[in-house]
Order: structure tokens, then sequence, then C-alpha cells
């Protein structure tokens, strides 16, 4: 059974495993109708997508360093890092929500004795390093979505900095622990918050 194939038969129960992750390290609870717009329900759904076609891709070019995955995963991830901030969730809420995903597939995984391709590893860990970037993009309010724009405030220029701090350290603990690539959406992320934050700090400044 392909990767894609188990997270179809399996959806249910990885989406009550991720919930149930979910719960135990968040003191707030999450509405369903939250998590069913924009959150693991719909991410699960994107991710077997982006395996199916990664599937039918020429065996040849699976090696690539950066093979495709659907670009609905980011739009995704933005809107759910845009939602969980209007909240009032934490920026480590945000990433740890997509870090329960990976977990709870390879828990079942492991459980049900269902073998996982380095190919399909690797389209799943570009997955989720795209929809980490894009949730802490959007969490820190620096998207530049339509969406987002016109239903959120402009911050004040030392809240945004404490975004972009809180996001940058975050960004550095995953790499720090080999959760996300140095080369990948996320940890050029890093370079382009600390980037904002000296633009942030030489406005100040002058």
């Amino acid at each position: 059974m392909s990767l894609q194939a188990f997270i179809e038969t399996n959806h249910a129960k990885l989406l009550s495993m991720t919930r149930e992750k979910v719960a135990k390290r968040s003191k707030d609870p999450r509405s369903d109708d939250l998590e069913t717009k924009h959150g693991v329900h719909v991410f699960l759904h994107e991710l077997s997508e982006a395996l199916m076609a990664e599937a039918k891709r020429d065996p040849a070019q699976r090696a690539d360093a950066d093979p495709p995955t659907n670009p609905d995963i980011a739009k995704t991830a933005a809107l759910h890092g845009h939602d969980l901030l209007a909240l009032g969730f934490s920026i480590d809420e945000v990433v740890h929500d997509y870090g329960d995903v990976c977990q709870a597939v390879t828990e079942l995984a492991v459980e049900l004795d269902a073998p996982v391709s380095v190919a399909e590893f690797h389209t799943l860990n570009r997955c989720l390093d795209n929809a980490i970037a894009s949730a802490v993009t959007a969490w820190t309010g620096d998207t530049q979505t339509d969406l987002s724009a016109s239903k959120r405030e402009l911050a004040s220029r030392d809240e945004k900095l404490r975004r972009l701090v809180g996001g940058c350290t975050t960004i550095f603990e995953l790499l720090r622990a080999g959760k996300v690539p140095a080369a990948g959406a996320t940890g050029m992320l890093l370079g382009r918050n600390l980037e904002k934050m000296r633009a942030l700090l030489d406005a100040s400044l002058s």
C-alpha cells in the first residue's frame, strides 16, 4: 500500500490521533469548524494529492532534490496560521500542529507495519516544510494575501518585531533539531525574517 492510500484509508484515525496530540499540549480547545476549514483535516487531503501527483512522475525525476508539492498546501497553511494568530495561539502551537500530523502518520505506519518509501517520506517532509513556512509567515503578519490583509489591523512596529523574533526563534529550534532542512522553505524563511528585523530596527534608529 502506498503512503497516499494509507493516508486515505486511515484518514479518520490520523485525524483523531492528531487532535488528541493537540488537546494534550494545548490549554485552549480548538473548534471543529476551525479545523475543518484550514486545519489538519484539509492538510491530510492535500498531502494525499501531493503524494498521488508525485507517484505519477517519471521515476528518474523523483530523485530530484525538490519534488513538486500541492500548491494548495501553502495557501491553506497560511490561512491556518492566520486563524490561530487571530485566536491568540502562539507560534509554537502553529508549528506543532504540523509536527503532530507527521508524528501521527509515522506512529500509525509503524503500528500497522505499513512501509513508507524514501521518495514518499521525502515528499511528506517537503509538504510539511512548505506548510510550516507558510503558516509561520502568516502568523508573523508577513503574508501578502488580500484575504488576511483585509481582515487584520496593522500591527505596531514593536508588535511586528516581537512576532518576527518569535518566528525566528521557533525556526531556529526546528533547524537545530533537524526537523526541517536548512535549504528548505522554512530555513529560507529564517533569513528573510532576519532581514525584515534588521529593516525594522534600522527604521526605528533613524
